[in-house]
């Protein structure tokens, strides 16, 4: 394994950059078809790197490289795809309309990732650089997140230290929270993917997401823009990790703590 010290030697100089998101996306044989293989993933829903490599697709299928920029609501993608032994990989960031791209910058960071597939070095590797090289902003606001299935079993949940009263009675509100998810099946129907939007509890709100079935509900003291958009990645994030575990589930939720580490690249809690 090549350490980042040696990668200096072909070129690839670490360093730090701050965005929305990025997608580092393998399609295998070059087929758009097929499954994607998302080989690194952060501040980035999965349904938008579907939309935007579908959107692309004409051009990704016709050359062997290239670049696209591409303004998505407040935000604009800058992607950059290219051959590598058969397979396409693609490169999505993500920034603020009101941000400018450091294209020099970019340009740097493709280089790195790209001589991690010219070099054949461990995906491993990638991942590590890009957690050390990449912030994402964090925010601020989140009590808590419970994520719950549809019976009430509390799959996982990420509680703030100093909220000691909420922590010593997660399950209860879990419970509490799924007899919420059984009223709103009958008001809103079954796996629309719905949002109930809102609980108001005075200082604090409860939003809640419904998506196959998975209840996940966040304690919310503040909201933002960012917290929102990250609230529904978390959802997707999850059922992408987990669902096949969900369908064949044997009452271990410990299967599920690991995602913790996803959610601490979102949230301060």
């Amino acid at each position: 394994m090549i350490e980042m010290k040696e990668r200096l030697k072909f070129g690839v100089i670490p360093m730090h950059f701050e965005m929305l998101g990025v997608g580092i996306i393998k399609i295998p044989n070059g087929n758009l078809d097929d499954k994607l293989d998302i080989i690194f993933q952060k501040g980035i829903g999965l349904p938008l790197i579907h939309n935007i490599i579908e959107l692309c697709r004409n051009e990704i299928s016709t050359k062997d490289q290239g670049n696209s920029i591409i303004p998505v609501k407040n935000y604009t993608i800058f992607l950059h795809y290219f051959q590598n032994k058969g397979d396409i990989i693609t490169v999505l960031f993500m920034e603020k309309k009101t941000n400018s791209l450091s294209y020099p910058q970019l340009y740097l960071l493709i280089k790195s990732i790209r001589n991690n597939f010219r070099l054949n070095l461990p995906i491993a590797e990638l991942i590590d650089f890009c957690n050390d090289t990449i912030e994402i902003p964090h925010t601020e606001g989140i009590i808590g997140v419970f994520i719950i299935g549809a019976c009430g079993t509390l799959y996982l949940s990420k509680i703030n230290n100093n909220r000691t009263t909420i922590v010593e009675r997660s399950v209860t509100i879990s419970g509490f929270i799924s007899a919420l998810f059984s009223f709103s099946q009958e008001v809103i129907g079954k796996d629309t993917g719905a949002v109930l939007k809102e609980i108001n509890f005075g200082n604090q709100r409860f939003f809640m997401i419904i998506k196959e079935k998975v209840i996940f509900a966040f304690l919310v003291e503040k909201v933002n823009s960012i917290l929102q958009r990250y609230m529904y990645q978390i959802a997707d994030d999850f059922l992408d990790r987990y669902r096949g575990i969900i369908k064949r589930f044997n009452g271990d939720v410990s299967q599920f703590y690991d995602f913790e580490k996803i959610i601490d690249q979102y949230f301060l809690i």
